[in-house]
């Protein structure tokens, strides 16, 4: 039996307590006891995926159309070649299938003229001398032979291919993966068979002209691992699941999509930059997800979020935790942005007793891809023209 349920919603289920007590581990959702003993109230949040027990499962849908979700993905990706990238998996509309879908098209373009190949410093025992010998261990040895030797690879065995092999490894062991992109992973570990795979949470390398054609690949691969989960008990698979988080999702999209509206107005946008306390102590450290710069300064702070915002609720936590940022930083005003639904819309709050201005803006990310980034030009021209000066604090 397979329970979905949409992200942001709440309701009540029928599950015995260990799957009750499954589903609370994985992150989907929060659950609460209802009416025992096997009625549960499920909450859902900003997190969307699928848990897969083989004869039960849950899936978290997100409320952002599959294409829609895609285009966030594919840009945060490759800001300028994102078309290319969403127009082949954007198409599915199950998000899950279309991930693993998008992963095993670009990991295949990507490996189609030859996995790429680089060198990497071996450190092993030989029975013939070949690159340096490591002097110190050789010496610590009280035989002659096998030789500590040192030498550089040229390789496939690079990080790059170890997260493509990663991710494949973990997509092949899911049951949704429709027969198409299983035909092209089962390709792509044959291709990378000398590979070793990336296991757990991996950070891609950075992009360069070397790299670039795998770089759609990387994030995707990036984004599996991160995400992806395998429970073995016995030595068989007896469950697997996929979580990533909506805030996440948003918060890149919106780093890469601001990082080139504000390019024309010159500066530099940094990404987390933690240089800053909210106190003395040096306790309470803050890191905003956007700063843009100029002249050695802070002009802006950007806070991404994504969830549900209201005339009625507005979170009151995101305005404090901008407050503190103001203040640390020594700025007038600073930029909440949200992911728009049909609740939201763009708002000013002046701070009581204070020069401190807080800016909610919404980004409508259910339009098409062009009047998305058009928003994003918008705010940032906000953003750049009207630079807040510093205050005293």
């Amino acid at each position: 039996m397979q329970t979905t349920l949409e992200a942001w919603s709440s309701s009540v289920h029928q599950f015995t307590a260990e799957q009750a007590k499954e589903i609370a581990a994985t992150g989907l959702a929060s659950v609460e006891l209802d009416e025992p003993p096997s009625s549960w109230r499920l909450v859902t949040d900003s997190k969307v995926g699928v848990l897969d027990r083989g004869t039960w499962g849950l899936r978290v849908v997100p409320r952002l159309a599959v294409p829609k979700l895609m285009f966030l993905l594919g840009y945060a990706a490759d800001p300028r070649g994102w078309r290319n990238s969403v127009a082949h998996f954007g198409r599915d509309r199950d998000f899950f299938v279309a991930i693993a879908s998008g992963f095993a098209h670009h990991a295949y373009r990507a490996l189609a003229p030859a996995p790429l190949r680089g060198y990497v410093t071996v450190d092993e025992q030989s029975p013939t001398f070949r690159g340096r010998l490591r002097v110190a261990d050789q010496m610590a040895r009280t035989l002659p032979l096998p030789l500590e030797v040192t030498y550089d690879d040229y390789t496939a065995d690079i990080p790059e291919n170890r997260m493509l092999r990663g991710a494949t490894e973990l997509l092949l062991r899911m049951r949704r993966v429709p027969q198409l992109a299983r035909n092209r992973l089962l390709r792509i570990r044959a291709t990378l068979e000398d590979v070793a795979p990336a296991a757990g949470p991996t950070e891609a390398p950075e992009i360069t002209g070397l790299n670039e054609r795998y770089a759609a690949a990387l994030r995707l691969a990036e984004l599996v691992l991160s995400s992806a989960s395998i429970t073995a008990r016995h030595g068989e698979v007896a469950s697997v699941g996929f979580v990533f988080d909506m805030n996440k999702v948003f918060e890149d999209f919106l780093s890469a999509a601001l990082t080139e509206a504000l390019a024309p107005y010159g500066g530099a946008v940094r990404l987390q930059y933690g240089g800053r306390y909210l106190d003395r102590e040096q306790a309470l450290k803050l890191i905003p997800d956007i700063t843009w710069w100029r002249r050695g300064r802070v002009r802006a702070i950007v806070d991404a979020k994504y969830k549900r915002l209201t005339d009625s609720r507005f979170p009151n936590a995101d305005a404090y935790q901008m407050l503190a940022y103001c203040s640390a930083f020594r700025l007038a005003e600073g930029f909440l942005v949200y992911a728009r639904d049909a609740e939201q819309r763009s708002r000013l709050h002046h701070i009581d007793n204070s020069r401190f201005e807080i800016r909610v803006r919404a980004v409508d990310v259910e339009r098409q891809p062009d009047a998305v980034l058009g928003q994003v030009h918008q705010l940032a021209k906000e953003i750049a023209l009207g630079a807040p000066v510093a205050v005293a604090v």
